[in-house]
Protein backbone atom coordinates (compact mmCIF):
# COMPACT_ATOMS: atom_id res chain seq x y z
CA UNK A 1 0.00 0.00 0.00
CA UNK A 2 1.46 3.40 -1.23
CA UNK A 3 2.27 5.77 1.75
CA UNK A 4 0.30 9.10 1.84
CA UNK A 5 3.39 10.88 3.69
CA UNK A 6 7.53 10.20 3.44
CA UNK A 7 9.36 11.88 5.85
CA UNK A 8 13.39 12.52 4.87
CA UNK A 9 15.83 13.00 6.68
CA UNK A 10 17.44 16.87 6.99
CA UNK A 11 20.50 15.44 6.45
CA UNK A 12 19.61 14.56 2.89
CA UNK A 13 21.67 16.36 -0.09
CA UNK A 14 19.44 18.30 -2.29
CA UNK A 15 20.88 18.85 -6.21
CA UNK A 16 20.03 21.91 -7.19
CA UNK A 17 21.67 22.54 -10.64
CA UNK A 18 25.63 22.13 -10.16
CA UNK A 19 25.07 22.80 -6.58
CA UNK A 20 24.02 19.88 -3.73
CA UNK A 21 23.23 21.50 -0.78
CA UNK A 22 21.40 19.68 2.64
CA UNK A 23 18.36 19.40 3.06
CA UNK A 24 17.83 21.65 6.23
CA UNK A 25 19.24 24.41 4.35
CA UNK A 26 16.46 24.40 1.81
CA UNK A 27 13.64 23.82 4.29
CA UNK A 28 15.07 27.28 6.44
CA UNK A 29 15.66 29.23 3.13
CA UNK A 30 11.89 28.20 1.62
CA UNK A 31 10.86 28.81 5.50
CA UNK A 32 12.83 32.45 5.79
CA UNK A 33 11.76 33.34 2.45
CA UNK A 34 7.74 32.35 3.20
CA UNK A 35 7.98 34.35 6.32
CA UNK A 36 9.52 37.40 4.80
CA UNK A 37 7.01 37.02 2.15
CA UNK A 38 4.13 37.22 4.21
CA UNK A 39 5.37 40.64 6.49
CA UNK A 40 5.84 42.18 2.98
CA UNK A 41 2.31 41.14 1.73
CA UNK A 42 0.54 41.92 4.87
CA UNK A 43 2.37 44.25 7.32
CA UNK A 44 0.78 47.49 5.95
CA UNK A 45 -2.49 45.64 7.03
CA UNK A 46 -0.74 44.85 10.72
CA UNK A 47 -1.23 48.85 10.95
CA UNK A 48 -4.64 49.34 9.88
CA UNK A 49 -6.91 50.59 12.67
CA UNK A 50 -10.28 49.06 10.75
CA UNK A 51 -8.82 45.18 10.68
CA UNK A 52 -8.48 45.88 14.45
CA UNK A 53 -12.44 47.33 14.61
CA UNK A 54 -13.01 44.53 12.28
CA UNK A 55 -11.72 41.47 13.92
CA UNK A 56 -14.05 42.64 17.28
CA UNK A 57 -17.39 42.76 15.18
CA UNK A 58 -16.97 39.88 13.11
CA UNK A 59 -18.98 36.83 14.56
CA UNK A 60 -17.14 33.56 15.32
CA UNK A 61 -19.14 31.10 12.85
CA UNK A 62 -18.06 33.58 10.06
CA UNK A 63 -14.23 33.81 11.10
CA UNK A 64 -14.92 29.81 10.85
CA UNK A 65 -16.08 30.19 7.14
CA UNK A 66 -13.31 33.18 6.29
CA UNK A 67 -10.40 30.70 7.72
CA UNK A 68 -11.85 27.60 5.68
CA UNK A 69 -11.91 30.05 2.60
CA UNK A 70 -8.36 31.69 3.27
CA UNK A 71 -7.34 27.48 3.32
CA UNK A 72 -8.47 26.87 -0.40
CA UNK A 73 -7.15 30.31 -1.71
CA UNK A 74 -4.01 29.37 -0.40
CA UNK A 75 -4.19 26.49 -2.36
CA UNK A 76 -4.69 28.37 -5.53
CA UNK A 77 -1.70 30.65 -4.63
CA UNK A 78 0.16 27.27 -3.88
CA UNK A 79 -0.53 26.15 -7.49
CA UNK A 80 0.54 29.84 -9.23
CA UNK A 81 3.15 30.34 -7.26
CA UNK A 82 4.33 28.66 -3.44
CA UNK A 83 7.34 29.88 -1.23
CA UNK A 84 9.18 26.56 -2.00
CA UNK A 85 12.25 26.69 -4.69
CA UNK A 86 11.72 24.05 -7.15
CA UNK A 87 7.63 22.75 -8.35
CA UNK A 88 8.68 19.55 -7.59
CA UNK A 89 9.02 20.12 -4.01
CA UNK A 90 5.44 21.76 -4.05
CA UNK A 91 2.62 19.76 -2.45
CA UNK A 92 -0.11 22.14 -2.79
CA UNK A 93 -2.35 21.33 -0.25
CA UNK A 94 -0.18 21.25 2.11
CA UNK A 95 1.74 24.38 1.28
CA UNK A 96 -1.62 25.95 2.02
CA UNK A 97 -1.38 24.36 5.55
CA UNK A 98 2.10 25.64 5.55
CA UNK A 99 1.71 28.91 4.65
CA UNK A 100 -1.23 29.46 6.81
CA UNK A 101 0.87 28.41 10.27
CA UNK A 102 3.24 30.87 8.67
CA UNK A 103 1.33 33.72 8.93
CA UNK A 104 0.28 32.88 12.33
CA UNK A 105 3.28 33.09 13.49
CA UNK A 106 3.93 35.96 11.40
CA UNK A 107 0.86 38.21 12.88
CA UNK A 108 0.74 36.70 16.31
CA UNK A 109 4.64 38.10 16.61
CA UNK A 110 3.54 41.20 14.95
CA UNK A 111 0.50 42.34 17.06
CA UNK A 112 2.00 41.77 20.11
CA UNK A 113 5.05 44.14 19.34
CA UNK A 114 2.81 46.65 18.35
CA UNK A 115 0.66 46.04 21.39
CA UNK A 116 -2.97 44.99 19.54
CA UNK A 117 -3.03 41.99 21.66
CA UNK A 118 -1.72 41.22 25.00
CA UNK A 119 -2.74 39.59 28.55
CA UNK A 120 -5.65 42.20 29.54
CA UNK A 121 -7.62 41.30 26.38
CA UNK A 122 -10.43 38.56 26.39
CA UNK A 123 -9.21 35.26 24.27
CA UNK A 124 -12.10 35.76 22.19
CA UNK A 125 -10.77 39.32 20.86
CA UNK A 126 -7.85 38.17 20.83
CA UNK A 127 -8.58 35.12 18.71
CA UNK A 128 -10.26 37.03 16.50
CA UNK A 129 -7.52 39.80 15.48
CA UNK A 130 -5.13 36.88 15.25
CA UNK A 131 -7.48 35.03 12.64
CA UNK A 132 -8.09 37.70 10.95
CA UNK A 133 -4.58 39.47 10.01
CA UNK A 134 -3.59 35.37 9.48
CA UNK A 135 -5.46 35.26 6.22
CA UNK A 136 -3.87 38.12 4.28
CA UNK A 137 -0.31 37.33 5.76
CA UNK A 138 -0.98 33.25 4.96
CA UNK A 139 -1.36 34.70 0.85
CA UNK A 140 2.14 36.96 1.57
CA UNK A 141 3.46 33.64 2.15
CA UNK A 142 2.22 31.97 -0.13
CA UNK A 143 2.78 34.20 -3.00
CA UNK A 144 6.89 34.43 -1.31
CA UNK A 145 8.19 33.18 -4.66
CA UNK A 146 6.52 35.31 -6.85
CA UNK A 147 7.19 38.69 -4.22
CA UNK A 148 10.83 37.69 -3.33
CA UNK A 149 12.00 35.19 -6.33
CA UNK A 150 12.86 31.48 -6.29
CA UNK A 151 16.70 31.34 -8.07
CA UNK A 152 14.56 29.19 -10.51
CA UNK A 153 11.87 30.79 -12.51
CA UNK A 154 12.01 28.44 -15.21
CA UNK A 155 9.43 25.58 -13.98
CA UNK A 156 7.03 28.40 -11.97
CA UNK A 157 4.29 27.75 -14.11
CA UNK A 158 4.52 23.55 -13.98
CA UNK A 159 1.77 23.02 -12.33
CA UNK A 160 -0.43 24.78 -13.92
CA UNK A 161 0.24 23.93 -17.54
CA UNK A 162 -2.19 21.03 -17.88
CA UNK A 163 -4.97 23.32 -16.88
CA UNK A 164 -7.46 25.21 -19.90
CA UNK A 165 -6.62 29.01 -20.74
CA UNK A 166 -10.18 29.38 -19.50
CA UNK A 167 -9.52 28.17 -15.83
CA UNK A 168 -5.97 29.82 -16.24
CA UNK A 169 -7.85 32.92 -16.28
CA UNK A 170 -10.56 32.78 -14.04
CA UNK A 171 -8.61 31.71 -11.13
CA UNK A 172 -6.35 34.18 -11.79
CA UNK A 173 -8.25 36.67 -12.00
CA UNK A 174 -9.99 35.80 -8.84
CA UNK A 175 -6.90 35.38 -6.65
CA UNK A 176 -5.19 38.64 -7.87
CA UNK A 177 -8.94 40.50 -7.01
CA UNK A 178 -8.61 38.98 -3.54
CA UNK A 179 -4.92 39.98 -3.06
CA UNK A 180 -5.29 43.39 -4.30
CA UNK A 181 -8.66 44.65 -2.63
CA UNK A 182 -8.12 42.92 0.56
CA UNK A 183 -5.69 45.70 1.44
CA UNK A 184 -8.68 48.13 0.91
CA UNK A 185 -11.59 45.82 1.37
CA UNK A 186 -10.87 46.37 5.34
CA UNK A 187 -11.32 50.35 5.14
CA UNK A 188 -13.73 52.82 5.82
CA UNK A 189 -13.06 54.52 2.36
CA UNK A 190 -14.43 52.52 -0.14
CA UNK A 191 -18.29 53.61 1.87
CA UNK A 192 -17.03 56.90 2.19
CA UNK A 193 -16.51 56.99 -1.43
CA UNK A 194 -19.78 55.39 -2.36
CA UNK A 195 -21.84 56.89 0.05
CA UNK A 196 -20.70 60.48 -1.41
CA UNK A 197 -20.45 59.88 -5.54
CA UNK A 198 -23.34 60.86 -7.90
CA UNK A 199 -24.94 58.38 -10.11
CA UNK A 200 -23.04 59.48 -13.02
CA UNK A 201 -19.58 58.98 -11.06
CA UNK A 202 -21.04 55.38 -10.72
CA UNK A 203 -21.51 55.10 -14.20
CA UNK A 204 -18.04 56.53 -14.64
CA UNK A 205 -16.33 53.79 -12.29
CA UNK A 206 -18.18 51.04 -13.72
CA UNK A 207 -16.62 52.21 -17.60
CA UNK A 208 -13.07 53.09 -16.40
CA UNK A 209 -12.82 49.67 -14.92
CA UNK A 210 -13.81 47.97 -17.44
CA UNK A 211 -11.12 50.53 -19.57
CA UNK A 212 -8.61 49.46 -17.30
CA UNK A 213 -8.76 45.69 -17.20
CA UNK A 214 -9.34 46.03 -20.86
CA UNK A 215 -5.91 47.91 -21.03
CA UNK A 216 -3.96 45.89 -18.50
CA UNK A 217 -4.84 42.44 -20.25
CA UNK A 218 -4.93 43.52 -23.95
CA UNK A 219 -3.92 46.96 -25.31
CA UNK A 220 -0.22 46.73 -23.55
CA UNK A 221 0.05 43.03 -24.64
CA UNK A 222 2.51 42.26 -21.34
CA UNK A 223 1.94 38.44 -21.98
CA UNK A 224 1.00 36.67 -25.70
CA UNK A 225 0.17 33.17 -25.98
CA UNK A 226 -1.79 31.81 -29.10
CA UNK A 227 -4.32 29.39 -27.04
CA UNK A 228 -5.61 32.94 -25.93
CA UNK A 229 -8.11 33.20 -28.59
CA UNK A 230 -9.05 29.81 -27.75
CA UNK A 231 -12.32 29.24 -25.19
CA UNK A 232 -15.13 31.14 -23.99
CA UNK A 233 -12.76 33.94 -22.21
CA UNK A 234 -10.82 34.40 -25.63
CA UNK A 235 -12.13 37.02 -27.51
CA UNK A 236 -10.91 40.76 -25.95
CA UNK A 237 -14.43 41.69 -24.79
CA UNK A 238 -15.57 38.26 -23.01
CA UNK A 239 -12.65 38.11 -20.83
CA UNK A 240 -12.72 41.94 -19.76
CA UNK A 241 -16.33 41.31 -18.97
CA UNK A 242 -16.13 37.93 -17.07
CA UNK A 243 -12.83 39.38 -15.42
CA UNK A 244 -14.67 41.97 -14.35
CA UNK A 245 -18.07 40.12 -12.89
CA UNK A 246 -15.62 38.11 -10.90
CA UNK A 247 -14.20 41.25 -9.57
CA UNK A 248 -17.33 42.06 -8.49
CA UNK A 249 -18.35 38.67 -6.48
CA UNK A 250 -14.67 38.98 -5.23
CA UNK A 251 -15.85 43.00 -3.92
CA UNK A 252 -19.01 41.36 -2.34
CA UNK A 253 -17.59 38.68 -0.53
CA UNK A 254 -14.77 40.88 0.93
CA UNK A 255 -17.50 43.15 2.00
CA UNK A 256 -19.44 40.62 4.02
CA UNK A 257 -16.23 39.42 5.21
CA UNK A 258 -15.44 42.41 7.17
CA UNK A 259 -18.77 42.72 8.24
CA UNK A 260 -19.98 45.81 5.74
CA UNK A 261 -22.62 43.91 4.19
CA UNK A 262 -25.68 42.17 5.81
CA UNK A 263 -29.17 40.69 4.25
CA UNK A 264 -30.37 43.70 5.89
CA UNK A 265 -28.57 46.08 3.45
CA UNK A 266 -30.61 47.59 1.05
CA UNK A 267 -29.63 46.89 -2.71
CA UNK A 268 -29.75 50.80 -2.96
CA UNK A 269 -26.86 51.02 -0.57
CA UNK A 270 -25.04 48.02 -1.19
CA UNK A 271 -24.29 48.49 -5.45
CA UNK A 272 -22.29 51.31 -4.99
CA UNK A 273 -19.95 49.70 -2.70
CA UNK A 274 -19.57 46.83 -4.07
CA UNK A 275 -18.44 48.71 -7.82
CA UNK A 276 -16.05 51.50 -5.92
CA UNK A 277 -14.42 48.42 -4.53
CA UNK A 278 -14.66 46.63 -7.94
CA UNK A 279 -12.43 49.00 -8.85
CA UNK A 280 -9.94 47.97 -7.06
CA UNK A 281 -10.63 44.55 -7.52
CA UNK A 282 -10.78 44.30 -11.09
CA UNK A 283 -6.88 46.29 -10.79
CA UNK A 284 -5.63 42.97 -9.03
CA UNK A 285 -7.89 40.67 -11.08
CA UNK A 286 -6.77 42.18 -14.58
CA UNK A 287 -2.57 41.93 -13.46
CA UNK A 288 -3.51 38.30 -11.81
CA UNK A 289 -2.52 36.30 -14.51
CA UNK A 290 0.79 38.59 -15.12
CA UNK A 291 2.12 38.43 -11.78
CA UNK A 292 0.75 35.15 -9.58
Amino acid sequence: MPKLFAISPLTDVITEGDTKTPLYKVDLRNLSRAFCGALFLALPLHFTMEMWARARVIPAWALVLIIIACYFINVGFAFYSGFKGKTDQQVPWLDALSSMGIGLAASVITLLLIDQIGPEMSVDIILSCIALEMVPTSFGASLAKSQLGSGDSNDSKDLTKNWSRDKTKMIASLLGGIMFAFNVGATQEPITIATSAKSLQMIGIILFSLFVSYLMIFMTEFEENEEDAKGIMGPSWAETVICYAISLVVSAALLWMFGYLTPETPLSVLLPWIVVLGYATTLGGSAGRLVI
